[in-house]
């Protein structure tokens, strides 16, 4: 199979886009932006709530005298609200749902290996409102399967995907996920890499190795001749602080799960940080 930039595409690519979706309003700008990726990638679109208390009690069904009542009623018209939000913002998009037995770190974690990405709002109904990320976002980037998306705004005006890139497996998996978004949704493509200020370290060793990161990233995009790509180095005294600056200006912000230096953790420091302080979307690969 082949797409609009003539690269071949692999069938894993081919996998639903899955979003959590849980009533909330984070929850339901994660779907309107699911479900324009999805139709830009012309792939189907799994709504999935999931809820507990199949845990706690068996008195799941109908009130005695109150129509259309009952907990697993109401699980399924969030359920269905979300379905309906999908189908209303993108016209012909195959939107399928599912209802979950479980916790939304758990389930969603589990239904990642079926995704090709996953979609979550920042906070869900029973998130702190002075958090800029909640629990579950926060555990689905750390053990998703698949690269997961976080999203903060629907839809964003800006034209550039950026991709913050430091030569590690995680950070060369992140440059061909966002050449895919940055293709998929028609945007051109960023890659940036920051070192650290040192002031006992010469500027020329560090441009030169920041170049060569840069170099190395470029050529992962050999299957993607149709796309723009700019390059950024930028030496700064906080690299989470210098993304969270230039995500701004981005529709996307990727990055890998972890850098270099970061053995025997599942999410790296400066991704833990862009999490919690960007203000735009981002995605985390694995």
């Amino acid at each position: 199979m082949t797409t609009g930039t003539g690269r071949t595409t692999n069938p894993v690519q081919r996998k639903p886009v899955f979003v959590g979706y849980d009533g909330s309003d984070d929850s339901k700008r994660a779907v309107l932006w699911a479900a324009r990726y999805a139709a830009a990638a012309e792939l189907p679109l799994v709504v999935v709530h999931c809820w507990i208390w199949p845990y706690f009690t068996e008195k799941l069904g109908r009130v005695t005298g109150i129509e259309d009542s009952g907990l697993r009623r109401q699980a399924q018209k969030i359920l269905a609200e979300g379905h309906e939000i999908a189908v209303r913002s993108e016209e012909g998009l195959d939107v399928r749902d599912r209802l979950v037995v479980g916790l939304p770190s758990g389930s969603l974690t589990a239904l990642s290996e079926e995704a090709s990405l996953l979609v979550t709002g920042t906070r869900g109904l029973g998130g702190f409102a002075g958090l800029l990320i909640g629990s579950v976002s926060f555990h689905l980037a750390s053990s998703a399967s698949c690269p997961i998306i976080v999203v903060r705004d629907a839809r964003p005006v800006h034209d550039t995907v950026l991709v913050a890139v430091d030569g590690s497996p995680e950070s060369d998996r992140a440059v061909g996920v966002a050449a895919d978004l940055a293709t998929t949704l028609r945007k051109s493509l960023r890659l940036l890499h920051v070192r650290p200020h040192s002031t006992h370290a010469p500027a020329g060793p560090v441009a030169e190795d920041g170049e060569e990161i840069l170099q190395r990233a470029s050529a992962l995009l050999s299957e993607y001749p149709g796309l723009a790509v700019t390059h950024d180095l930028v030496v700064a005294p906080s690299i989470p602080g210098l993304i969270v600056e230039r995500a701004q200006n981005a529709a996307v912000v990727v990055m890998g799960a972890k850098g270099k230096n970061t053995l025997g953790v599942r999410l790296g420091s400066t991704v833990h940080a862009v999490l919690h302080h960007a203000r735009g979307n981002v995605v985390v690969v694995r």
